[in-house]
C-alpha cells in the first residue's frame, strides 16, 4: 500500500539531497579552482615566504583529498535522489495508492473542493510531481487542479467530479509511468 505520507517523506529527501547537491557542486567548484589557481600561484608564494623566513604550506594536498571527498560526497547524493525519485514514481503509479482525502467534498463557486484529511498539506509532493511533469504548481489535469491543500474540480456533480479525479489521477500515473522506462 502506498499512502502520502509516505511519498511525502520520499519526496521532502528529493528536495533536500537535491539541495546538499548543489551546495556540493558549488564547494567543488571552489576547491576545483583554487587547485587550478595553485600552481600559477606556487612559484611567489614560496619565494615571498623565504624571503620572509617562514615555512611555505602548499595546501595542493589538502585540496586533492577535500576534492575527493567533494567527488565521493556528488556521487552518493546524485544516486540517493535518482533512487529516491525512481521509488516515488513506483509509489504515485501504484494501484495501491492511497490518497488521505476527507470523504465529503465541499462545493463553491461551481467547483468541488475534496480537502485532504486533517487539513494537511502535501508541498513536497506537489513540488517533486510539478517537476516530473514539467508543470509549474499547481497542477491541473484534465479540469482537475491538484495544490498542496486541497484538490479542486470544475464540476458541481459530486460523483461526475471523483469520475474526473479519478479519470486525473489514472492520467498522472500514466505519464510518470512512462518517465520510469
Amino acid at each position: 500500500m502506498s499512502d502520502f505520507a509516505f511519498l511525502e517523506q520520499v519526496a521532502a529527501r528529493i528536495r533536500e539531497n537535491r539541495t546538499q547537491l548543489k551546495d556540493t557542486e558549488d564547494e567543488l567548484a571552489t576547491v576545483n579552482f583554487r587547485i587550478h589557481e595553485i600552481p600559477l600561484k606556487s612559484p611567489t608564494e614560496s619565494t615571498f615566504a623565504k624571503m620572509i623566513g617562514q615555512d611555505y604550506y602548499d595546501a595542493s594536498v589538502d585540496l586533492e583529498k577535500a576534492r575527493e571527498k567533494l567527488v565521493a560526497q556528488k556521487e552518493e547524493l546524485t544516486v540517493k535522489v535518482k533512487d529516491d525519485i525512481a521509488l516515488f514514481i513506483t509509489e504515485f503509479t501504484s494501484h495501491e495508492l492511497i490518497i488521505p482525502l476527507e470523504p465529503n467534498p465541499k462545493v463553491a463557486e461551481g467547483n468541488t473542493v475534496f480537502h485532504y484529511k486533517n487539513n494537511t498539506t502535501f508541498s513536497n509532493i506537489l513540488a517533486i510531481l510539478s517537476e516530473l511533469l514539467g508543470l509549474s504548481p499547481p497542477i491541473l489535469v484534465k479540469d482537475v487542479m491538484f495544490s498542496a491543500s486541497e484538490i479542486v474540480i470544475k464540476v458541481t456533480d459530486e460523483y461526475e467530479a471523483k469520475q474526473k479525479f479519478l479519470s486525473s489521477i489514472n492520467e498522472v500515473q500514466k505519464t510518470l509511468s512512462i518517465k520510469r522506462k
